[in-house]
């Protein structure tokens, strides 16, 4: 039992304070931080499982040090999930700052649930593993372009209105890897209920996946949706990029980079303008020497507004790194950029249901609502 329990405990120390960020061991870090600190209670349940079943200490000694090894685990793994709450006083800040009481105006005309934004403790904790959300309908691997990368599933609602508003979502994997199922399924599944059209896209990796050719994807898809708005009952008026880490580098870069020569080969006339922009955890630095690469030169007036979303705890992208890259973006647009850090969290955070997972996802389809509006109808609540 003792031993047990001190490899548990071990455990929640590293998800509590990350001590490597790079290397075979700073991958190791990585899962167990980001799984510890998502779905705590499933590592509780099989601690304790653990526990019914390893051997009794035999004297008092081991006894008391055995009873303080479990208490500590356990309290270690409740500490982690209680600290999830901490996520929506971060995006009611942020959103506060940047945005004004405005968007609490936008809850209430949109009939969202409260004035504030909900923490759905009962499915992120019961409920942790992503799963289609009830009355939506998955069209998988629709092809956008030549490419065999050129797939994307679309999530919708069964019934709903006719032209909806459009998240394009992109995944995460550092340009060599991923799929487009993988991250944000919570907040896709969400946004299609309230009768969304959301599109999840795979693109170019690895070799293929040099610099532009997967940005040169996200305004292909950009294209191919307004060409087929009809048949897919998109709203073209109203198209907003979401991304994670790479996935985040890409929605950024195609929002700033709408009218860039060379990077809509083959379908440049074609509208590659979007309404808004989420990033989670992203990677915002420059890929190559090209300016098109780089989000932060890149930073114009005219860019639409943005919500960029990091954790403090982030092992992968250093938050401070995307900090100054969101502040610069800032200082350039005329639009918001919000800047939300979530305290104590990892990369990849929406790979589960989680809390804050479903959180993000309250908060990213609060944003949506807000930019939707247009400038004044927002000034007018």
């Amino acid at each position: 039992m003792i031993v047990t329990s001190a490899i548990w405990l071990a455990f929640v120390a590293v998800a509590l304070w990350p001590p490597f960020r790079r290397g075979p061991l700073g991958f190791a870090v990585f899962v167990i931080t980001m799984t510890f600190n998502e779905i705590p209670a499933i590592p509780l349940l099989a601690f304790v499982t653990s526990i019914v079943f390893a051997g009794r200490p035999s004297g008092a000694l081991e006894t008391v040090l055995a009873v303080g090894l479990v208490g500590a685990t356990s309290a270690g793994l409740v500490w982690l999930q209680m600290r999830a709450h901490d996520a929506r006083g971060a995006f009611e800040a942020g959103l506060d700052e940047r945005l004004g009481e405005g968007w609490r105006s936008v809850l209430r005309a949109e009939r969202l649930r409260g004035s504030l934004l909900p923490t759905p403790w009962a499915a992120g904790i019961l409920l942790p593993f992503p799963r289609r959300g009830r009355g939506v309908m998955r069209s998988r691997n629709l092809r956008y372009g030549p490419h065999r990368a050129h797939t994307v599933d679309v999530y919708r609602a069964v019934a709903g209105p006719g032209a909806r508003p459009v998240l394009i979502h992109l995944h995460g994997g550092g340009f060599v890897s991923g799929r487009k199922s993988r991250e944000s399924v919570a907040l896709l599944n969400r946004l299609a209920t309230d009768g969304w059209l959301c599109l999840s896209a795979n693109y170019r990796l690895r070799q293929d996946g040099l610099h532009p050719n997967p940005l040169i994807d996200v305004k292909r898809l950009i294209a191919w949706t307004r060409e087929n708005a009809d048949e897919l009952g998109a709203d073209s008026s109203s198209v907003f990029l979401a991304g994670c880490s790479a996935g985040a580098h890409l929605a950024v870069s195609a929002a700033l980079t709408w009218d860039g020569d060379g990077l809509q080969p083959g379908f440049e006339a074609a509208d590659a303008r979007v309404a808004g922009v989420i990033a989670f955890y992203g990677y915002l630095g420059p890929r190559t020497a090209d300016p098109s690469s780089s989000p932060r030169l890149l930073a114009r007036s005219d860019a639409p507004p943005m919500l960029i979303v990091h954790g403090t705890n982030d092992t992968a992208v250093p938050v401070e790194d995307v900090r100054a890259v969101a502040a610069d973006l800032d200082r350039a647009s005329r639009q918001p950029v919000v800047f939300v850090e979530l305290p104590q969290t990892q990369h990849s955070f929406d790979r589960f249901a989680s809390v804050r997972s479903r959180v993000a996802a309250d908060a990213a389809e609060t944003f949506l609502l807000w930019a939707r509006r247009g400038p004044e109808e927002r000034l007018n609540g």
